[in-house]
């Protein structure tokens, strides 16, 4: 159980989880609140998260660092390509784990038999001097970030953090991709909103990078997202003053409804 968030912005790309992980036996949940690494810096072009199986992560992260220390990326590969060669990367790992677990439906059920083969990425990388963001599901199905859609979350905490992103969209950058610095903001914000909110799974400290290209040479930053937490708490007291600020009056009441007959 877990929360990812990825934000293509206008100079970059921007991943952020929160920490916690649960351990299980099968469909049995063991523990939890344990804290984990999900951001991770696979090479000096990509970096990446996931959610839900460690251990498939743990075999996806290999194959994507082997990739980018082959230096693929920067082999004058489109987007669509790259995004095909991580696709069939991902599926080439996973097709016989998730096979087996077909397999084994029958015989434990589709939860207990999908619970430690099943996992999803979030991958920002360089391109041809340019970020990008993709996603991939379980089989490794791809989907590219753009400016109409430059948000991407992922995990148990996805329902409430789809509508508050596309929320702060709205009222931070509508038209336009947001910076780095806004990126980071209201991934920050995002997650401490569902960690918050939501009952369990998703808490911790959040853990957050950025991926640029700078100077001619991709760069990835470790963002401390304590830095938002005066900013965020700041701006939800605005929000409350000034809706609740002298003089504002109280919020009028609707007209009643006409009497039948």
């Amino acid at each position: 159980m877990t929360l990812i968030v990825g934000i293509l912005c206008e100079d970059g790309t921007v991943l952020a989880s929160d920490s916690y992980a649960s351990y299980a036996a099968g469909a049995s949940f063991t523990i939890s609140q344990q804290e984990v690494t999900k951001v991770r810096q696979l090479g000096a072009d990509l970096i990446y998260a996931s959610t839900g199986a460690i251990g498939v992560s743990q075999i996806i992260t290999a194959e994507l660092t082997t990739l980018s220390a082959s230096k693929f990326f920067s082999k004058n590969t489109t987007p669509i390509d790259s995004m095909r060669t991580i696709s069939r990367t991902i599926s080439a790992q996973v097709k016989d784990l998730l096979e087996s677990a077909q397999r084994l439906v029958p015989l434990v059920g589709a939860g207990e038999a999908s619970m430690t083969v099943i996992c999803k990425s979030l991958v920002g990388v360089v391109i041809n001097r340019e970020t990008h963001l993709f996603q991939f599901d379980y089989g490794g199905a791809p989907e590219q970030a753009t400016k109409e859609n430059p948000f991407v979350a992922l995990g148990s905490g996805q329902p409430m953090a789809d509508p508050f992103l596309a929320f702060l969209k709205r009222i931070l950058w509508k038209d336009r991709r947001p910076t780095i610095a806004e990126g980071r903001l209201v991934a920050a914000w995002t997650i401490r909103h569902v960690s918050q909110t939501i009952f369990g799974g998703v808490g911790g400290p959040v853990q957050m990078a950025s991926l640029s290209f700078v100077d001619g040479n991709p760069k990835v930053e470790v963002a401390d997202p304590a830095e938002h937490d005066g900013f965020i708490t700041d701006a939800e007291a605005a929000l409350r003053d000034h809706i609740l600020r002298p003089g504002a009056g109280p919020v009028s009441e609707p007209p009643k409804p006409p009497v039948a007959g």
